[in-house]
């Protein structure tokens, strides 16, 4: 599949670069094979990052790695071009034609296993072909030649010292211009030339032999990432009727893969995007949407990574002179440091659902798989710390015997300090219930497991309702996509609940002006409508969940790219829709390894391969 924007087309969409990378090097190449430092849609600039390189001020920025620019020397402005994205392995072509005439023609990628870009730039006409790298940062050395190695020295959240190459496979001459200041300020250009009409560059960060990567050639790298993304593809995919439900399934699932570092899944690895920060809350979404895809290898990682961070999870809920309790309480905006807060101050860091879906992760990926040795190690640990939090940090029982969640933050666009929240609620019962179902598994915690059980009974009998239907908090006069939440994110509730029904028909009937994460817009945003598509799915009504996803597939950037909000321009290549979007797309065909429960009637032809549960894989073909 190529995904294909001509500048005709983008005057009529929000284009932003194409993101090249591998989980740990993220970078974005524009509509000349160049990384042109402008601004585009959602603020974002074309920069070279790194997973896990911050520095340590703040919220833990992520130091920026330069970026460089390309082309054919004194060729005036691009005045026409088309690029594409191929999905499937990575590779974002283009092809710009010059004020004078001029053509360049481009082929880019980042090995999946490897910190290596290959750049393949072949020139019409004559004159040089100019390559710039320029290397800005703050508290940061570079020495060198990039032919033979460019030395960095970072002081940030670590010592980072590492090397830099940019070799060619043509003869060219280099020079470098060092603008440094005094205290680490690095400002350093390398420029290259070469005047051979073809010429492949190969840039890579730290892990590089060069003779190898020559010796390879574009060819040679070329096939080795087409075999790394085969064998990732062959765990699961799908076929579908239409063709733009197809594009916007498949640039989000390569976009959940190059994002998902060696930790876990940050909303994008940009700066634009929280400084590339991981939310226990978002994780959830993009862990769903590789999970019920079959890439359990990689989403994996979400659970495993706040396993890592159990310990300090714990000692913020309590620990104090050598006293301690069972229940943890993860930071809001994670950093890789275990227990440091990367979120500035505000009224977010009293969100407390994000236990939540940290503990939906750790027990979704033990339903998907059946690994006990799984669930003893890593799976119930985190389930037991976040049950423990509610029933000892977040549940309050009065006098009269109702049992609810006390004051926190719940979606952002209801306010601060809400009572009974119905979305935390929700999650609430549905982290007791898991725990207490795997202390049955593990035979442990027996009391604990009852306890928690009746907790989460209490939770459901007082949600918060007007008598006819679950409403976000009680006396909310707001509409939200919170009470869609007893089935999804959430499965809490039974699915034939008769206030839940009359909370989803309630919301939908004015989406329009309550369907964005922020109070901006009149239109549903994608990952709410992926998130409501998801309810209907699991309600059985095929129908209107592919309404809601054809809406949402609409609303993408120039190569189908997820917003978190297309209509404002809000973060583009947003990953929590996009894993929500996948997810809504595999629970029409397989839940719960159940085959075709939410077929839309118009589809006819469909194949896949996707998981069901306990380790089982179903395949299905035209």
């Amino acid at each position: 599949m190529i995904i294909s924007c001509t500048r005709r087309d983008a005057e009529n969409r929000r284009y932003v670069p194409l993101p090249i990378g591998n989980g740990d090097l993220s970078l974005q190449i524009d509509y000349c094979g160049s990384m042109e430092p402008r601004e585009y849609s959602g603020h974002m600039t074309p920069v070279i990052c790194r997973a896990g390189v911050r520095y340590d001020f703040g919220s833990r920025p992520l130091v920026r790695f330069g970026a460089f620019q390309c082309g054919p020397e004194g060729a005036g402005e691009a005045v026409d071009w088309e690029q594409s994205l191929d999905p499937c392995y990575g590779i974002v072509a283009s092809t710009t034609t010059y004020a004078d005439g001029r053509q360049l023609q481009a082929s880019s990628f980042c090995l999946l296993d490897r910190n290596v870009v290959v750049l393949r730039r072949r020139l019409s006409g004559q004159g040089d072909f100019v390559f710039t790298y320029t290397l800005k940062g703050r508290r940061m050395r570079a020495t060198g030649m990039p032919g033979t190695g460019i030395e960095y020295h970072i002081d940030g959240q670590s010592q980072y010292r590492g090397t830099i190459f940019i070799v060619a496979d043509q003869p060219v001459t280099t020079e470098v211009e060092d603008r440094s200041g005094p205290l680490g300020d690095c400002d350093v250009t390398w420029t290259i030339r070469s005047s051979a009409p073809e010429i492949t560059l190969f840039m890579a960060f730290d892990d590089c032999v060069p003779a190898q990567l020559l010796a390879l050639g574009y060819d040679g790298l070329l096939a080795e990432q087409r075999r790394l993304w085969d064998e990732y593809w062959e765990e699961g995919w799908v076929e579908l009727p239409d063709k733009k439900l197809q594009e916007v399934y498949a640039t989000s699932q390569y976009h959940l893969r190059i994002n998902a570092t060696r930790w876990s899944m940050p909303v994008g690895l940009f700066p634009t995007h929280w400084e590339g920060r991981y939310f226990g809350f978002d994780e959830m979404f993009m862990f769903r949407g590789l999970a019920s895809s079959g890439h359990f290898g990689v989403a994996r990682r979400v659970p495993e990574f706040r396993r890592s961070h159990l310990d300090a999870a714990q000692q913020r809920a309590h620990r104090y002179f050598g006293k301690s309790g069972g229940a943890a309480h993860f930071v809001w905006e994670t950093v890789e440091v275990p227990g440091v807060e990367g979120a500035p101050p505000g009224f977010w860091l009293e969100h407390i659902f994000h236990m939540s879906t940290i503990a939906c992760c750790a027990n979704d990926f033990y339903r998907y798989t059946g690994d006990r040795d799984y669930l003893q190690q890593t799976g119930y640990p985190l389930l037991r710390a976040c049950a423990e939090f509610f029933r000892v940090h977040a549940i309050n029982e009065d006098a009269s015997g109702r049992i609810y969640v006390g004051k926190c933050t719940d979606l952002e666009r209801l306010g601060a300090a809400r009572e009974n929240a119905y979305m935390t609620s929700c999650g609430a019962i549905n982290t007791l219930n898991a725990a207490a179902d795997a202390a049955v598994v593990l035979a442990e915690d027996k009391e604990l497991a009852g306890e928690w059980r009746r907790l989460a009974d209490g939770l459901r009998r007082f949600l918060p309702n007007d008598g006819e239907k679950y409403i976000p908090y009680p006396g909310c006069p707001d509409k939200s996509v919170a009470v869609f939440s007893g089935i999804f994110p959430f499965p809490a509730l039974p699915q034939d609940d008769p206030l839940q029904r009359r909370a989803l028909d309630d919301f939908l009937a004015v989406a329009e002006t309550a369907g964005n994460m922020y109070p901006v817009g009149t239109a549903v945003c994608a990952w709410y409508a992926s998130w409501m598509a998801i309810v209907y799915a699991r309600l059985g009504d095929g129908d209107a969940a592919l309404a809601l996803l054809s809406k949402a597939a609409a609303a993408t950037g120039c190569f189908s790219e997820i917003f978190e909000i297309y209509e404002t321009g809000h973060h583009p290549w947003f990953t929590t829709a996009e894993g929500s979007f996948v997810q809504a797309i595999n629970e029409l065909l397989v839940q719960d390894g159940r085959v075709g429960a939410a077929m839309p009637s118009s589809w006819d032809h469909v194949a896949f391969k996707l998981p069901g549960l306990n380790g089982k894989i179903i395949t299905a073909q035209n």
